[in-house]
């Protein structure tokens, strides 16, 4: 499981790669990778659309800030648990068997969360 400093090291690392970054597709290749909403659906559509904005760290938990439209959508929380981890991709690539979800945006930006122990959720 990652300590409190390498938590810190991945919310300043999505904070410098994704400012601004708007979800235009999520894909979810493990339903168990969602806690909330219920769904990967409902998870999907509530981030579609989305501008990610500021993250911020509680504890081992991360939260980036979403806005829709210029106006506030609330959060995305992430807990990495023992072994999940974000990729940044600045062009398409077939996902690996560990992908759990991808984000993509219209610019073909992609952020993926990869586990391989698949207990990391959203």
């Amino acid at each position: 499981m990652p300590e409190l400093p390498e938590v810190e090291t991945v919310r300043r690392g999505l904070e410098q790669q994704t400012q601004g970054f708007e979800i235009s597709r999520v894909e979810v290749h493990r339903a168990r990778a969602i806690a909330s909403p219920a769904t990967p659906a409902a998870f999907a559509a509530a981030l579609c659309g989305c501008r990610v904005g500021a993250w911020s760290r509680r504890g081992k938990y991360l939260m980036g800030e979403l806005s829709r439209g210029g106006k506030e959508a609330g959060s995305w929380g992430v807990h990495l648990r023992m072994t999940g981890q974000f990729l940044w991709l600045e062009a398409p690539k077939p996902a690996c068997s560990h992908t759990r979800v991808q984000l993509f945006a219209a610019s073909n930006q992609e952020l993926r969360f990869v586990d391989t122990r698949s207990f990391g959720q959203m």
